[in-house]
């Protein structure tokens, strides 16, 4: 158990991981409450003119229980915490290997149309000769 908390707080980064794990039920909560709000609208919409505060309320109500909801839940919690630590582990590039990286990817790309440029003229071409004949 100490072993993993260790581990843990050496991944935790800038703002430690319950904070990541927060963050993440909250834009998760932001996101359900703009696809409910849109959803209710278009179901009410079918039947009746909608009042859209009303269905904001409605829609930012069932957000905010679905979300504490989910956070409650040790499953749920438990999960989105071992993704944040794993997360944290990660060595994201620095600018000097995204930029050579980059350079790499558009060299290989235009080498790569002109190979397939190459080969395009080349059957334009001899489809050509079999049609004109």
């Amino acid at each position: 158990m100490a072993e993993q908390q260790t581990n843990t707080s050496e991944a935790a980064g800038t703002l430690g991981i319950a904070r990541w794990v927060q963050f993440a039920f909250i834009g998760v909560g932001i996101c359900a409450f703009w696809l409910l709000d849109n959803l209710i609208y278009d179901i009410w919409d079918g039947f009746r003119e909608p009042d859209p505060n009303l269905v904001t309320l409605i829609a930012a109500v069932a957000a905010v229980v679905g979300t504490i909801a989910a956070y409650r839940r040790p499953k749920y919690k438990t999960f989105v915490t071992e993704v944040s630590v794993e997360l944290a582990k990660v060595r994201w590039p620095t600018r000097l290997e995204t930029r050579s990286q980059a350079v790499v990817v558009v060299i290989v790309s235009i080498i790569a149309a002109i190979i397939l440029g190459a080969f395009d003229a080349v059957w334009s071409a001899v489809t050509d000769l079999i049609y004109d004949a």
